[in-house]
C-alpha cells in the first residue's frame, strides 16, 4: 500500500505524465491513470478512499465527465466506509479528518459537473483550440523554420485528427486561422489545410463529441476562415 502522501503524488505524477509527455487529452489521461490504479483501490478501504478521492479531485478540474464514470466515482465515494477506514488504522487522525473533507468536497463538485454523453476518450472543444494555440506558440518561440510549421503541427496531432472528425477539424480549423492572424498563406501544406477545410460538413461532426453549440460554433469558424483566404487570394 502506498502512503496516505504517496499516492497524491503519484497519481498526478502519473497523469501529469500521459498529459505532458504523451500528449493525451485530460479525459483520456484520467482513463488510463485510473486503470492503473483501479487494482490498488482493492487492497482495502483505505485504500478505495484515497484512490476515488484523489481522481475525484483531478476530475473536477475538466471541462466534463462522462457520465457512465460519474455515476460510478459517486457511488464508490458515497459507498465508502469511513468506520472500516477508521478501525484499518492506517492514518492518522489528521489524514482521516482530511481524506473526510475532502470525500464530501469532490461529492459537491462532481454534483455540479457537466456531462459528457459521448463514450469515446477524445479532446473537448476548448481544451484543444488551447491545446494547439500553445503548440503553435511554442512552436514560434524554437523555430525560425516557419515552413514546417503545419507539418508539425499536423504530426503533433496526427492521433487526435484520426480520433474523431470533430478533433480533425478543430485542430485543423485552429491551424488555418494562424495562419491567417500571421500572413503566413504561403507557408508549405496551407492549400492542404484549405482543401481539408472546404470539405467540411456539419453533418461530418453532429454524431460525436460537440454539443450543438459547438458544432455550429465550429462551422462559423470554417466559413470565416474560407472566407478569408479566399479575400486574400483575389487581391495577391
Amino acid at each position: 500500500m502506498f502512503s496516505y502522501e504517496e499516492y497524491k503524488n503519484y497519481i498526478y505524477e502519473d497523469y501529469d505524465e500521459l498529459v505532458e509527455e504523451e500528449k493525451m487529452s485530460r479525459g483520456e489521461a484520467i482513463a488510463r491513470t485510473f486503470y492503473e490504479y483501479d487494482m490498488l483501490a482493492k487492497k482495502s478501504e483505505t485504500d478505495k478512499a484515497m484512490v476515488f478521492v484523489v481522481f475525484s479531485e483531478i476530475i473536477i478540474t475538466h471541462q466534463k465527465i462522462l457520465f457512465t464514470f460519474k455515476n460510478y466515482i459517486e457511488q464508490a465515494l458515497t459507498e465508502l466506509d469511513f468506520t472500516v477506514i477508521k478501525q484499518e488504522n492506517k492514518l492518522t487522525l489528521e489524514q482521516f479528518n482530511e481524506l473526510f473533507s475532502r470525500q464530501k468536497r469532490v461529492l459537491q463538485e462532481l454534483k455540479k459537473m457537466p456531462l459528457d454523453y459521448y463514450s469515446r476518450v477524445c479532446w473537448y472543444y476548448d481544451e484543444l483550440i488551447d491545446e494547439v494555440h500553445k503548440f503553435i506558440n511554442n512552436f514560434e518561440l524554437e523555430n525560425k523554420n516557419v515552413d514546417s510549421l503545419v507539418s508539425t503541427v499536423l504530426q503533433r496531432f496526427d492521433r487526435d485528427c484520426r480520433n474523431t472528425k470533430s478533433e480533425k477539424f478543430i485542430v485543423y480549423t485552429t491551424l488555418a486561422e494562424n495562419l491567417l492572424n500571421q500572413g503566413l498563406t504561403g507557408v508549405k501544406g496551407f492549400q492542404d489545410v484549405k482543401y481539408e477545410l472546404q470539405v467540411f460538413s456539419i453533418k461530418d461532426v453532429s454524431d460525436e463529441q460537440l454539443t450543438k453549440d459547438e458544432q455550429e460554433k465550429l462551422a462559423v469558424r470554417i466559413s470565416k476562415v474560407l472566407l478569408k483566404i479566399k479575400e486574400y487570394e483575389q487581391y495577391h
